[in-house]
C-alpha cells in the first residue's frame, strides 16, 4: 500500500487551515497545516517533502510571493507543485507573474478544492 500524498497548506486564517485539513483528508491526503510562510520554510528546510503545496498569497510576515522565491531557491524542492489561493482580485493581480501549478479561488468549497488537487492524489 502506498502512502497517501502529503499536502502542505500555508495560510494565516485558522478557519481556512481547518477547512482544508478536513476536506483534503477526506480526499485521501495527509495534511500538514502551518499559519505562515516562515513556518512552512522551516519545515521544508527540516526535510518535509510535500507532494503539493497549497499557498495563500496574502499573509503577514512572509507572503506567498516571497515564500515562492525562497522555495524556488531550494534545489530539492524547486519543482514541487504549488497551488496558490486567494480572492479573485488578488489572483487576477498576481497570477500572471507567478510560476505555479494552479489556482484556488476563495472562499474554498469541497468541489473547488477537489478540482485544484485532483491531479496530485
Amino acid at each position: 500500500m502506498t502512502e497517501a500524498p502529503l499536502l502542505l497548506v500555508v495560510d494565516d486564517d485558522p478557519s481556512v487551515l481547518l477547512l482544508v485539513d478536513v476536506l483534503a483528508e477526506k480526499m485521501g491526503f495527509r495534511v500538514k497545516a502551518v499559519s505562515n510562510g516562515l513556518q512552512a520554510l522551516e519545515h521544508l528546510r527540516d526535510g518535509l517533502r510535500p507532494s503539493v503545496i497549497l499557498l495563500d498569497i496574502m499573509m503577514e510576515r512572509i507572503d506567498g510571493l516571497t515564500f515562492l522565491n525562497h522555495l524556488r531557491e531550494m534545489p530539492s524542492l524547486e519543482h514541487t507543485p504549488v497551488v496558490v489561493m486567494s480572492t479573485a482580485a488578488v489572483l487576477d493581480r498576481y497570477v500572471g507573474q507567478l510560476q505555479v501549478s494552479g489556482t484556488l479561488l476563495k472562499p474554498i468549497t469541497s468541489q473547488t478544492l477537489s478540482q485544484a488537487l485532483a491531479q496530485y492524489r
